[in-house]
């Protein structure tokens, strides 16, 4: 066995953050790959609990650089944000991601299909508001920014949308945005 195969369900390699909104794993191990069998790991999981999962490959919160592994489900969504202190980047591993960024008032500027053909990253510089949002059932991607982390203070969440209590409206938010993607914004 390497010593630098990561696995969720084993304790010597990963280790859960219970304080994590939601389920979120960083790896104990000084090399870690990212390999078919950790992808099939992050996706069982994610379909069992219902939840997104996240395996952080730095070792903590507190680290400078951030380089996270995330399977995300379709309508598991968050609102578009900007981080004030970071940039951020988007790299797909499997399944179809659209990543839009927003002027100030809420007007998309830029939008991308990442379907891992031909599209794979995108990154977005600090204090631009961004949005990304699983195409298909669920998505993989490895998504890369500085640290810390920083709690409530990490993000500022976009005035102009409002969420409801179900999400309903961010989910009729989201399917606007991708009725712009899918009629010929800039995803090519």
């Amino acid at each position: 066995m390497s010593i630098s195969k990561a696995s969720l369900l084993n304790d010597a390699t990963c280790w859960r953050d219970a304080s994590a909104k939601s389920i979120g794993y960083f790896s104990k191990l000084e090399a870690t790959q990212v390999d078919e069998s950790l992808l099939t790991e992050l996706e069982s999981m994610a379909l069992e609990s219902g939840e997104n999962v996240r395996l952080s490959l730095h070792t903590g919160p507190d680290d400078d650089f951030h380089q996270m592994i995330i399977c995300q489900h379709k309508d598991r969504i968050h609102p578009p944000k900007k981080h004030d202190q970071k940039d951020k980047s988007f790299h797909i591993i499997k399944g179809e991601m659209a990543v839009f960024t927003f002027s100030d008032d809420g007007s998309v500027k830029d939008n991308v299909l990442l379907d891992g053909t031909t599209a794979h990253l995108y990154r977005v510089r600090r204090g631009v508001y961004h949005a990304d949002f699983p195409v298909t059932d669920t998505v993989i991607h490895h998504e890369s920014t500085t640290g810390p982390f920083l709690g409530d203070q990490d993000s500022v969440f976009a005035p102009w949308i409002e969420t409801s209590p179900d999400g309903a409206s961010l989910l009729a938010y989201r399917d606007q945005l991708f009725a712009q993607l899918v009629s010929g914004g800039n995803n090519g």
